[in-house]
């Protein structure tokens, strides 16, 4: 049956369809029938209307939306990748990608500190705690007093104490299970009963926590956080610092220091595992002034002449690429006419700090209280140095044995 005849249009024009009440009841018949197929074209109708309406115009904008979304997804994801990549300036610095490293392994507030061995281990990285006292403290300031006296009026002395990793790397959580390092510095600065320069080397590491100041798998500063406390040493002396973009610089890569060897045993002879894999970059710098160096190394009995930076340094020895690391002593000559002569009286912390003075004096006398035989003091006054400085870190500050050990050379 065709679409008509179903709708009983075959028999819209018949004569039988026109005649008596047939017809009249046809007409109603007919009546109703055309409602309900008005009513089902319509309802065809409205539902062809509705369909195309979603079709076209809700589904079409949400395809929009949905490759809108798609964009932007790709656009966070490239926008994702590109923090993580390193930028041009980071690649040929190695300083700049460790602080961005430094920066992004610290962001993580539920990261748990352990113990390995006497080390604690936090976000990768090893820290000493401090644990000074007050009467520590005190013995320390007294020493560097004594110190002054027995130079006298027109030498000028000078006192270094450095704050720990510690001090700026760990949360107030671990913060709270130490000494307070500030304070314990605050007490040797006002303890002194002679007149010497304090350095405020807390204040220029705590301004550039956010750096790659200090090492993490060494108890040492770096040759950056050596240089902003150097610029407050001249700023307290009075002098020019060397600005460090002057200064050409070398690295030396995969630097496992001592916190490593310090986790090592017999079940894991390469230590701590997260240190070893977050292992450091020594960055030195190559000061343009430099006449002359010799140095008395620890087991020889002669002086020889050495370039002021040992580049070959590397490994577990990587920091004693600066000024040759921990000896007697050494004897630095630069090109300069100041006519001023500095002797540093130092512990480990003084080897990154020593080379930038070589922008501010004619000599510098570089003396290590643990190995040097002699008095220093005789040194000094028979040289005519003008300045001393003592630098050392707060944990070397508050120990029984440093202080026997500079008590030693001086008289």
């Amino acid at each position: 049956m065709s679409r008509r005849s179903s709708f009983g249009y075959s028999s819209y024009g018949s004569r039988s369809y026109r005649s008596g009440s047939y017809n009249s009841r046809r007409n109603r018949n007919n009546n109703r029938k055309k409602i309900i197929i008005i009513t089902i074209i319509a309802v065809i109708l409205l539902t062809a209307a509705v369909f195309c309406l979603y079709y076209f115009v809700f589904r079409g904008n949400n395809g929009n939306q949905n490759n809108d979304k798609g964009k932007n997804n790709q656009e966070q994801s490239q926008l994702l990748a590109d923090k993580k990549q390193p930028s041009e300036e980071s690649k040929k610095s190695p300083e700049i990608s460790q602080e961005s490293s430094k920066a992004e392994s610290s962001a993580d507030p539920d990261i748990e500190g352990y113990y390995d061995e006497n080390v604690f281990i936090y976000d990768k990285q090893g820290y000493e705690l401090f644990y000074g006292s007050e009467d520590s403290a005190k013995k320390y300031s007294a020493i560097v007093s004594s110190i002054k006296k027995s130079l006298g009026k027109d030498i000028t002395v000078y006192n270094m104490v450095v704050p720990t990793h510690a001090a700026f790397g760990l949360p107030e959580k671990y913060q709270n299970n130490m000494s307070d390092e500030k304070e314990n510095i605050d007490i040797i600065y006002s303890s002194y009963t002679q007149d010497v320069k304090t350095v405020d080397a807390f204040t220029a590491e705590k301004e550039h926590k956010n750096e790659y100041t200090y090492f993490k798998t060494d108890s040492n500063w770096t040759g950056l956080g050596a240089y902003y406390s150097y610029q407050a040493f001249c700023k307290t002396a009075g002098l020019n610092a060397v600005e460090l973009g002057s200064l050409s610089k070398g690295s030396i890569k995969d630097f496992s220091g001592s916190l490593i060897s310090a986790t090592k045993t017999d079940d894991h002879p390469n230590g701590n595992k997260e240190l070893d894999a977050n292992k450091d970059v020594v960055v030195y710098y190559n000061m343009k002034t430099i006449d002359s160096c010799k140095l008395l190394e620890n087991g020889k009995s002669i002086e020889e002449e050495v370039p002021l930076i040992a580049t070959f340094a590397a490994g577990s020895n990587a920091y004693s690429a600066f000024i040759w690391g921990d000896n007697p002593y050494m004897k630095i000559k630069t090109t300069l006419k100041t006519g001023k002569k500095l002797c540093i009286i130092k512990d480990s912390y003084g080897c990154a700090f020593t080379p930038f003075t070589a922008a501010n004096y004619d000599e510098i006398y570089v003396v290590d209280p643990r190995y040097y035989d002699g008095n220093v003091i005789d040194y000094i006054k028979k040289n005519k140095f003008t300045d001393v400085l003592i630098i050392n870190s707060v944990m070397n500050a508050n120990t029984e044995v440093r202080l026997k050990e500079i008590q030693s050379i001086i008289g």
